[in-house]
């Protein structure tokens, strides 16, 4: 027979208000005394009815997550872009909500708010917004907590906590990379710079050359990017006076996609042009030569955010902040002059 509260209660010394109070977050308990209740929850194998915290919380334990970037809406695959860092994110966020009991519904980029409200979902958690997505449009962030991997740009309206990793950083450490590696003129490919982690590695890159006399070349291209796009922006790269010798994108995409068209030109890597990617991923180790990478810990990056949600959900609210999640480069022979 499962145990109930009653034996968590007896268990723990205390009463069942008490033991009812610890487990939905309310009322005022001292630390020992919810750590007394925990404790005996855990003894005995007790597990809290979700519905019945629905009930005295008031909360669905429902949250929304939502991956805005780089997803064509019209697409059949218009959830989840074709890449193992959104698809990470996912992973963690789901994990770390499992844990403490709540659900998470993947929102599409065109979700309908209306139809959202009805599964009286508790929060969101943004991935990549640029700031005029409907949450913000609607001034649905006004009445309930949401929280973002990367900075909004463009917000109406505050965000209460932003995950993200220090992506200027990142790129000046990939920077020295490519000039510990003999490369004197990378060059950028990048998307939408509306969006932060777009801006922040671009600013990182033309920091990092400015600094040195250099003259930072950039080239923008549209997204979701295509094979197309990718091959068109290093045609104009490599259609400059002077060509560069290295290509830092700013995904996974975008980095096997230099390198397919640089094979197609018969251009070798990395003797003749070096490639990396701001964002790492298994891909990059399946292909020849594998690319090198910037692992971002996408998973820890969705557990945080989601960990974030659920406390301001649960009233655990320490003012507006930001969560840096650190990150490694992954150096690989596409780089390995």
């Amino acid at each position: 027979m499962s145990p109930t509260i009653r034996d968590v209660a007896a268990a723990a010394g205390v009463s069942i208000t008490t033991v009812s109070h610890v487990l939905s977050g309310q009322g005022r308990i001292s630390e020992q005394t919810r750590q007394r209740v925990a404790r005996a929850a855990a003894d005995l194998g007790y597990q809290a009815s979700v519905h019945a915290q629905q009930l005295v919380t008031r909360r669905s334990r429902t949250l929304a997550i939502q991956l805005a970037n780089s997803v064509d809406a019209t697409s059949a695959c218009a959830l989840v872009p074709n890449s193992d860092y959104f698809l990470e994110v996912l992973n963690g966020a789901a994990e770390a909500a499992s844990k403490r009991s709540y659900a998470l519904l993947l929102a599409p980029t065109d979700a309908d708010l209306d139809r959202l409200n009805a599964f009286a979902v508790d929060g969101a958690i943004l991935v990549d917004p640029r700031g005029d997505e409907p949450f913000f449009a609607t001034g649905w962030c006004r009445d309930r907590p949401l929280v973002t991997v990367g900075r909004p740009m463009a917000a109406p309206c505050p965000v209460q906590v932003v995950v993200d990793n220090d992506l200027v950083a990142a790129a000046r450490l990939m920077l020295d990379h490519l000039a510990d590696n003999g490369y004197e003129r990378p060059a950028m490919i990048t998307t939408d710079t509306r969006r932060s982690y777009a801006a922040d590695l671009v600013a990182g890159y033309t920091g990092w050359l400015e600094e040195r006399g250099l003259e930072p070349v950039v080239v923008e291209i549209d997204e979701p990017p295509t094979a197309e796009g990718t091959a068109e922006a290093l045609g104009r790269l490599l259609d400059r006076p002077v060509r560069p010798d290295a290509v830092f994108t700013t995904s996974e995409n975008l980095a096997l996609g230099v390198l397919h068209e640089a094979r197609r030109r018969r251009l070798a890597v990395p003797g003749g042009l070096g490639i990396c990617s701001a964002v790492d991923s298994g891909s990059l180790r399946l292909v020849s030569p594998q690319v090198t990478g910037m692992f971002v810990h996408p998973r820890e990056v969705g557990g945080r955010a989601a960990t974030a949600l659920m406390d301001l959900v649960e009233g655990v609210d320490g003012g507006p902040h930001r969560i840096e999640v650190p990150v490694r480069l992954n150096a690989r022979e596409s780089t390995a002059r």
